[in-house]
């Protein structure tokens, strides 16, 4: 990976970064369009649409730094296999179930399901922690249908470490990489006044998110990452401890509000925070909202049903309906049956 940064816009896209001499690798992940397309298409109420963008967030963040490619063939896309980073949860709170997925390079997608009498019982500010209450967050990567799933699961609370989406994945890294590791999700509502001229329905206001992460560094072949170079000055002055301590008291710094600012740039945050300390900024990594369905994948799915399965689907007009649950499109389709 290139040591400058050769590409950098500020919507829509993961940016890698580092404090080498300080052990600590990073991400900073900003989403305008891609995010409120994916929410909007659903029109979930806001405490739903919160929450399923933290869920993006991250599969955008942890999707894009699985770095084997070997599945990928650039010169024949359609018949290679897709890399897919997944996120669920499972739980007994108001919003029972997210899924949320990344596929190589840079596709997301997610839905959420809820119960409307327990988000109505919670009211409009309720914590995260609450809506989705206990249960069980699944992380899972996917190299295609030549090799074995990976999955690595970890407890959601409403109290505790394990608190929210955010509490969880730290859980995680802790847990199954022993990886310190500090995430910072946020999401909110931007009002666009260019949008509101040109579009009646969403007045406007258009979701964006943003995420920091941080993980300290593991060691090489028995050396740290600043012992394989020439270490900096920087190297002499923090050990270990005191260098993870040092970045994770300036990443908590960070405010909501920086990261879904339309207006400050991805490098100038980075700046502004690790300045100090020489920030090693890397290529951006674009991502978009993408679905994988197609009319042919619907056509093949029933398929896979039997005559009278198919006969039993079929609507009044001769017709089976069906509607994506990502990207809520629908299908017509006449089955042969």
């Amino acid at each position: 990976m290139s040591a400058t940064q050769t590409s950098l816009h500020d919507d829509d896209h993961v940016l890698p970064f580092s404090i080498e001499h300080l052990e600590v690798s990073g991400r900073l992940v900003r989403l305008g369009p891609a995010i409120d397309e994916i929410l909007t298409r659903h029109a979930y109420p806001d405490q739903v649409s919160q929450v399923l963008g933290q869920a993006l967030l991250l599969v955008a963040m942890f999707g894009s730094m699985v770095k084997d490619r070997q599945t990928m063939q650039p010169s024949a896309p359609d018949s290679s296999p897709k890399e897919r980073f997944i996120l669920q949860t499972q739980s007994d709170g108001a919003i029972n179930l997210i899924v949320a997925d990344y596929v190589h390079p840079g596709h997301l997608r997610g839905y959420a399901r809820f119960n409307e009498q327990k988000l109505n019982d919670l009211g409009q500010h309720e914590l995260e922690a609450r809506l989705l209450g206990k249960g069980h967050l699944a992380m899972t990567i996917d190299r295609g249908s030549d090799t074995d799933r990976y999955q690595g699961i970890v407890s959601l609370d409403d109290e505790g470490p394990n608190i929210g989406l955010s509490g969880a994945a730290n859980q995680y890294f802790q847990q199954s990489e022993q990886l310190p590791t500090f995430i910072h999700l946020a999401m909110a509502r931007h009002f666009d006044a260019m949008a509101a001229k040109s579009d009646h329905q969403s007045q406007g206001w258009q979701w964006r998110g943003g995420a920091l992460m941080i993980q300290k560094l593991t060691s090489v072949g028995g050396h740290k990452a600043s012992e394989l170079a020439d270490p900096a000055p920087l190297s002499d002055i923090f050990d270990d401890e005191e260098s993870w301590n040092h970045t994770h008291i300036l990443s908590q710094s960070i405010k909501d509000h920086e990261l879904l600012d339309p207006v400050l740039s991805s490098g100038d945050l980075l700046y502004r925070l690790y300045h100090e300390d020489g920030v090693r900024i890397y290529d951006a990594l674009d991502m978009k909202a993408a679905c994988s369905c197609s009319l042919k994948g619907v056509e093949n799915m029933l398929a896979g049903f039997t005559r009278g399965e198919r006969k039993d689907m079929i609507k009044d007009d001769g017709k089976v309906h069906i509607t994506c649950e990502f990207c809520n499109r629908a299908y017509e389709v006449t089955p042969s049956i």
